[in-house]
């Protein structure tokens, strides 16, 4: 209840009890004082008759006494000396009051002048009598009416004065809960107006913190991982997402380094304007070639030389990928600044787990260096005798299809656990077997989405998913889904009756991982599915943080419960400033609401202190506990 209609009900309340304690009182008092005026009346006869007795005896009439008894509704009059009766008089009544045989009253009066002797009287209650009755009743039924209107005036006149005070609690409930958005501004009737009015300002004055602090996190996250002369990734976050590469069992993949022209050396000698527009066209040009490649990564690693980086490709990827460059090299405008065979010289290398950057990059550098010794547009493959890991569409749309008949990946387990040590939720991980070794899901979920699978994996996910609920009946547990299938009508209709048909408590035990880059690409499509996850008790909860340049204000306009950092950023960010730099923005964003922040692939303890230092929630990795298999004993694998 608000403090509003407590105070309102308290104070009617005291309203209520002092004009009831008015009304018995004066109810009482009218019929006290009703009762003394009748022996005042009655004590005057008995005054009068008695004086008379000093005159004339006992039985003679008195012409009087008839016509004061009938004035005051007295019917029957006796005087008595002790056990003898000296004088009776009876009256007919001239009028009967209601329940006539209840309401006759009786009273004796002493004389004074006679000692013994006393008057009888039999009359009739004046409360009773149909005129005062009458009367008392409109006298009485005009004070309730008094009444009632006045305790309706004054919880009117409560609810009035007090409506102001509600309308300032329900905005204050309202930036209480997060929602500062829709209460920026009152609709003018708030009370006290002073506390709304600056309130009012302190909302506005918050909203363009809020909106600095979101450009700041961006030059942040650009500051960490953007060059800010072209806008590709530095080579900082390449050599990160790299190293992360290298520290997963069984990745590989390829990097290819790129060497364009010396674009600062050519403004010195030639049209800047046409050297921009060169630059602008081949970045382009290889930024819309590495999109066709679910998670690579292109960078500016040195002055013109760009690095490509391509997880779970092969070298024979990369020379299809190359030749095609050289083609659409071929294509462009004839450039007037440089010559069209010396545009772009490129050096590729396989990499695998185990292996150092340093290796990999100088081996990378070497490979472009014979791609320019040889001259004219083209590639080098520098050979480190790497075992080919990889499979075209063909073989992996069969895989795939198989694993999906099959009953999927195999199911693994890892818990999240927080700063205080304990299991906030349990993350379930998928892996596939090819026939030889298991897949991450890194590995082959962006080919899910490149095949048009992903409504179907993510279907069959969440069937097998929602029945492991039962296993952990106190714990909540969190997977990943893919954007593209919730933005699908018929998956959306089909996941919103599927959790209905669950329990409200196994619903609220379900945290849907979603990844940051898809859900700040989507924001507006993907903000009624979030509403409908969060309306029917669903967590939500936004994954690889960190990974692309966006900015943070999705996590207040989406009411984001959880936000889990790339593994990227935690590696080695003990050492790591820039990474720390963020960490602390991204949980300074979070600040005053409900947000959490995760840490994704924990190895150390030393990193694990850092992330607490900057206000982490929790974290996952090896360096808490390894995947655990669900369900060993069944096949759901295929080969």
């Amino acid at each position: 209840m608000q403090f509003t209609t407590k105070l309102s009900a308290f104070m009617t309340l005291l309203v209520v009890s002092a004009m009831c304690l008015v009304l018995l009182g004066s109810t009482a008092s009218f019929f006290y004082l009703c009762q003394k005026k009748m022996e005042h009346r009655l004590q005057s006869i008995v005054t009068a008759y008695d004086q008379s007795l000093l005159l004339q005896p006992a039985d003679n009439a008195r012409e009087w006494l008839p016509i004061m008894m009938r004035t005051i509704g007295v019917v029957e009059l006796s005087v008595q000396d002790q056990d003898r009766t000296l004088y009776h008089l009876k009256l007919p009544a001239i009028y009967t009051p209601w329940n006539s045989g209840s309401r006759y009253r009786n009273m004796v009066v002493p004389m004074l002048h006679q000692p013994g002797a006393s008057m009888h009287f039999t009359y009739i209650d004046p409360l009773n009598s149909y005129t005062r009755s009458l009367y008392a009743a409109a006298v009485l039924s005009l004070v309730v009416i008094v009444i009632a209107m006045a305790l309706l005036l004054s919880f009117r006149w409560l609810r009035d004065q007090t409506a102001g005070q509600e309308k300032l609690e329900r905005r204050a409930r309202r930036i209480l809960n997060g929602e500062r958005e829709y209460a920026i501004s009152s609709d003018g009737h708030e009370w006290p107006p002073c506390a709304s009015r600056a309130i009012d300002r302190l909302l506005a004055e918050l909203m363009e913190v809020r909106e600095e602090r979101n450009r700041v996190d961006t030059l942040i996250r650009t500051f960490a991982a953007q060059d800010a002369k072209t806008g590709l990734s530095n080579r900082q976050f390449f050599d990160n997402q790299l190293t992360t590469q290298l520290e997963e069992e069984g990745a590989h993949g390829v990097v290819m380094m790129v060497q364009l022209p010396d674009f600062e050396s050519l403004n010195e000698t030639d049209d800047h304007q046409q050297v921009q527009e060169l630059m602008r066209s081949l970045i382009n040009l290889l930024s819309s070639f590495v999109a066709r490649h679910p998670s690579a990564l292109l960078a500016r690693y040195h002055r013109s030389d760009i690095a490509i980086l391509l997880p779970h490709k092969t070298l024979k990827d990369a020379d299809v990928m190359a030749a095609q460059l050289v083609h659409a090299v071929g294509a462009l405008p004839e450039p007037h600044v440089i010559d069209r065979e010396s545009l772009l010289h490129m050096g590729i290398v396989a990499y695998r787990s185990g292996e150092s950057v340093e290796q990999i990059m100088d081996n990378a550098g070497q490979a472009t260096k014979n791609a320019a010794m040889y001259g004219g547009n083209g590639w080098y493959v520098f050979d480190t005798q790497v075992s080919e890991k990889g499979r075209g569409s063909v073989k992996w749309r069969t895989l795939l299809e198989k694993t999906l008949a099959n009953g999927g990946p195999r199911l693994y387990q890892k818990p999240v656990i927080t700063v205080d040590g304990k299991i906030h939720h349990r993350e379930i991980i998928s892996r596939i077997y090819d026939g030889e070794q298991e897949l991450l899901a890194a590995e082959f979920t962006p080919l899910v989405q490149l095949l048009g699978l992903a409504e179907r994996y993510d279907r069959q996910k969440i069937d097998r998913i929602i029945p492991l609920l039962a296993l952990w009946p106190d714990e909540t547990l969190a997977f990943s889904i893919c954007v593209d299938s919730l933005l699908q009508r018929p998956f959306q209709r089909w996941l919103r009756d599927t959790l209905l048909q669950c329990r409200k408590s196994d619903r609220e035990r379900i945290i849907f991982e979603l990844a940051e880059a898809d859900v700040c690409q989507h924001i507006d499509r993907i903000r009624p599915m979030m509403r409908l996850l969060l309306g029917v008790g669903c967590k939500v909860m936004v994954s690889q943080a960190g990974l692309t340049v966006v900015s943070t204000s999705y996590i207040k306009s989406l009411r984001v419960e959880m936000i889990k950092l790339h593994p990227g950023l935690v590696r080695s960010i003990n050492l790591r400033y820039e990474n720390q730099l963020f960490v602390e923005s991204l949980t300074g964003a979070c600040a005053g609401t409900d947000t959490k922040v995760f840490a994704a692939g924990v190895l150390t303890r030393e990193e694990w202190q850092t992330l607490k230092d900057k206000g982490i929630y929790g974290g996952q990795g090896n360096f808490f506990a390894l995947p655990t298999l669900l369900n060993p004993g069944q096949k759901k694998y295929s080969y």
